[in-house]
């Protein structure tokens, strides 16, 4: 049977509270009733001694002798429940008083021992048995002096408070797996909530959040943690969608002009011979954009299983062929300002030159020719700082935390001049925090573009 985990925690608690009790139970009835006993033990060796020490002197009177109020001289030690013996040294009793149903006749075995106390049963009751010897002035043994002191009266209170502590233990353990059944119910509640809350969300729930609790105790905690991931999740789903719906558009584009071009190549192509050389011309065209999309897709998919190759080397001879790679192919003056030439920095070449170049070719396409482009190279602490500055047009402030989105263009009309797909600057960022590297990107309209992509640099 399949117990939820309120059941489990009231079982459990309950059974611990059982063990408990019981194990307090048994403690409670040995040590009470060896405490007890030995109190009535100490009583009867006591008495037995005592009359001990009296007998010599009431030998004149001889057995059943009284004393001055009338009474058997025994009467003046023993009380109700005890019983006392005078026994011969051959076994014999001499006098005795007590009790009636006393334990008797003594033995000669008992007659023979001597100090010391036990626990015997006689019939439906128990007695301590305790013996002295009595001895005359010369010393020598005169009488054996065996006492009972009944335990009944012991025995029945120890019944009756083992009785109640189980009976109170029973009602404690109903008590405490009521009050634990509760409890849990109470303080798992907010768990129950998560439990629907995650079955009742799909994409079309994905707003849902647990309420916030007060207190700073796990089930709080875990309540924030969930909400917290939900947040995340959600953010991931959209961004996904956001994904999908680009690439989708971005491969639109190119397959519908491949279509369109080969449906007017199959109509018109064998009749007009200017549709052939243009229809060819845009087929190569999209489907080098679909190769260079698919490329940049893949790469941003394996970017996070990418082996990561910290290689140490000079990172000058890089970056100067990037800036001459550049310049070259796109006929730009771009300046280089690298002091250090000995900088060094545990990256793959291939990755730094690739990131270097993203940032280079973005700043050389939103620049006019006669604006200028530098770039900066110097350590900072750990870390080796490349700024790339520009004085293009700028980012507006509202869209600079979209920059490294995938697909995102700051200008939707000005990229599609261009052929890129918005996705060279979260490569970028993706493959410098493979390296526990970041990119900051500072802009203002009219003004240029500053991007700072920060490496740790060794020595």
């Amino acid at each position: 049977m399949k117990l939820s985990i309120t059941w489990k925690v009231s079982l459990l608690s309950t059974a611990i509270l059982t063990a408990i009790l019981l194990l307090f139970t048994a403690f409670t009835y040995f040590s009470l009733s060896e405490w007890m006993i030995s109190q009535q033990k100490a009583v009867a060796v006591t008495l037995a001694r005592h009359v001990a020490i009296a007998y010599p002197n009431s030998i004149e009177g001889g057995p059943g002798s009284l004393t001055d109020a009338g009474q058997n001289w025994l009467a003046q030690f023993v009380s109700g429940a005890q019983t006392a013996y005078i026994v011969s040294p051959s076994g014999r009793v001499i006098d005795h008083y007590g009790m009636a149903g006393s334990p008797g006749p003594v033995t000669a075995a008992v007659a023979h021992t001597d100090g010391g106390a036990t626990v015997v049963k006689y019939g439906s009751g128990h007695f301590v048995r305790a013996t002295a010897t009595s001895r005359s002035e010369s010393e020598h043994p005169s009488a054996l002096i065996v006492v009972y002191v009944s335990v009944d009266t012991v025995f029945r209170y120890i019944e009756t408070l083992v009785r109640i502590l189980l009976v109170g233990s029973a009602g404690a353990v109903l008590l405490a797996g009521i009050g634990g059944y509760m409890v849990s119910f109470s303080a798992l509640r907010p768990v129950a909530r998560i439990i629907r809350t995650v079955r009742r969300m799909d994409y079309g729930h994905m707003n849902d959040r647990l309420p916030e609790l007060r207190g700073r105790d796990e089930i709080a905690e875990l309540t924030n943690t969930f909400n917290d991931l939900l947040e995340r999740i959600q953010h991931a789903v959209e961004k996904q969608n956001q994904f999908v719906a680009d690439a989708s558009h971005e491969f639109r584009s190119p397959l519908t002009v491949i279509e369109g071009y080969a449906n007017l190549l199959d109509r018109w192509g064998a009749q007009d011979s200017t549709v052939l050389p243009r229809g060819i011309e845009a087929i190569k065209k999209e489907a080098a954009r679909l190769r260079r999309l698919t490329i940049n897709l893949l790469q941003l998919a394996a970017i996070p299983f990418v082996e990561v190759s910290p290689a140490t080397h000079l990172v000058a001879s890089t970056i100067f062929e990037v800036v001459q790679q550049q310049s070259d192919v796109h006929q730009r003056q771009i300046s280089l300002d690298m002091r250090d030439q000995t900088l060094k920095a545990a990256i793959s070449p291939e990755h730094l030159h690739q990131i270097v170049s993203i940032i280079l070719h973005n700043a050389i396409k939103y620049t006019p020719v006669d604006r200028a482009i530098r770039v900066e190279v110097q350590r900072d602490g750990q870390q080796m700082a490349i700024t790339v500055v520009d004085e293009g047009c700028g980012i507006p402030t509202d869209k600079l935390p979209h920059i490294f989105d995938r697909f995102y263009r700051v200008d939707q009309s000005r990229d599609r001049k261009t052929e890129g797909f918005g996705l060279g600057l979260p490569i970028a960022k993706e493959l410098a925090a493979a390296y526990n590297g970041t990119i900051h990107v500072a802009s203002r309209v009219g003004a240029g573009t500053t991007v700072s992509i920060r490496l740790p640099a060794l020595s």
